[in-house]
């Protein structure tokens, strides 16, 4: 009598893989920046920023008007990083990852857009605050100074370009390099709307922490688990 043939056991592959725990860090760091935005602007209503923002902004004005040339050049930084153009090339740039089948990241990508746009006017309106020299003739900006919307725009596509749409750098240097450009760009635009007396330091501050509540909030729902 023949014995009946056994089935081949499967390979032990051990416990499943996780998916990558990034849902937590990303809901932490939104809570934090959404908390230290609130703070500041809290401090910016009673005038507690009063002390730091007058020198800074008194002297950044100061030195634009004793230096026309070099303010002519802030000006045309003010020109090309409108928030609509942050916004634009970040539309572009969702949807050509869209394009390649990450729809989670390309989603995310555009509701950060769409936050940053309607944070930006809504804080503006609700905290009041108004600009430190527009009476110097040196921008084309108007309305509420608190929180900067250069800032905030031009923060919210720089990092959520770096944290969900390029892929993953292939080595320390690269990464390096990524981070050091993205810091370039926010100091530049940050340094922009001082000199040129359109915000205070304290509206830019308030804007990269916007920009990171913003980002962070959308990579924790893109990297959220998939349903089983």
């Amino acid at each position: 009598m023949s014995t009946p043939a056994r089935r081949p056991r499967r390979p032990h592959r051990g416990p499943c893989p996780r998916v990558p725990e990034v849902r937590r860090p990303a809901a932490g760091t939104a809570l934090a920046c959404l908390a230290v935005a609130g703070l500041l602007a809290v401090a910016v209503v009673r005038g507690w920023t009063g002390p730091v923002d007058g020198p800074v902004s008194s002297a950044a004005v100061a030195e634009a008007l004793r230096s026309p040339a070099l303010t002519r050049g802030w000006q045309v930084v003010e020109a090309v990083t409108q928030p609509v153009w942050f916004h634009t090339a970040g539309v572009v740039g969702a949807v050509v990852v869209l394009r390649r089948g990450r729809r989670r990241e390309a989603v995310a990508a555009l509701a950060s857009t769409a936050g940053a746009a309607l944070v930006s006017p809504a804080v503006k309106a609700l905290v009041g605050r108004p600009r430190p020299a527009l009476d110097a003739g040196l921008t084309t900006a108007g309305g509420g100074s608190f929180p900067s919307g250069h800032a905030l725009a031009s923060a919210t596509v720089v990092l959520y370009v770096l944290v969900l749409l390029l892929p993953p750098a292939a080595s320390r240097a690269r990464r390096v390099g990524r981070v050091a450009f993205a810091v370039a760009v926010l100091l530049v635009v940050g340094v922009d709307r001082v000199w040129l007396g359109a915000h205070w330091p304290s509206d830019v501050v308030a804007g990269w922490l916007l920009a990171g509540a913003v980002v962070a909030t959308a990579a924790a729902v893109a990297h959220r688990p998939r349903p089983a």
